[in-house]
């Protein structure tokens, strides 16, 4: 059943009536983060505050483009209709569990190949679940310094697609985030 609120919530007018905030954060932390859903998830507190915000207009980036991103969700309008559509299940969703079979890419597009360490329970997939441990190797970067490897700075035990990987340099610059495929 579609979520309803009464008044604006967010910036640029909004009410921000606590019912109505509560109602838009649950519907931002039911969207999957690829899809511009907030990571970290929002604490439903029914306070519009700045992450509430951010997490509002940064969704409506993901899904509208800049002319549509105004950080405010009104009763009726297609920010309130698209939450609605892609809350689906009105349980949070689990995220999604990195496994061997899993693609990885470097921000320039390269391949990451993985070396399982060590005993991992299995995915849903029936491969190993990644962890952070796990050894992640860029292969390919066509940058003139390219990425070599993954450093996890936020990471699950086993990484999900929640999880944080940044490509560095052999040297250990930071080059980019790891996108998953």
């Amino acid at each position: 059943m579609a979520q309803t609120i009464a008044a604006p919530v967010g910036r640029l007018g909004g009410l921000n009536r606590p019912s109505d905030v509560k109602v838009v954060q649950e519907l931002l932390n039911r969207v999957p983060h690829a899809a511009g859903g907030p990571y970290p998830l929002l604490a439903v507190d029914s306070l519009c505050g700045p992450k509430t915000m951010d997490a509002i207009q940064n969704f409506q980036l993901q899904q509208f483009g800049w002319g549509e991103a105004d950080g405010r969700v009104d009763p009726n309008g297609p920010t309130l209709q698209k939450l609605n559509q892609l809350s689906g299940n009105p349980a949070p969703l689990q995220p999604k569990v990195l496994t061997a079979a899993t693609r990885l890419y470097c921000p320039h597009g390269s391949s990451i190949c993985v070396t399982v360490k060590g005993t991992h329970s299995l995915g849903p997939d029936g491969s190993p679940a990644l962890r952070a441990t796990d050894e992640f190797k860029v292969v390919g970067c066509p940058l003139p310094t390219p990425c070599s490897w993954v450093n996890w700075v936020i990471a699950s035990d086993p990484l999900t697609v929640g999880s944080i990987g940044i490509c560095m340099s052999a040297a250990g610059v930071p080059l980019g985030k790891v996108r998953v495929g």
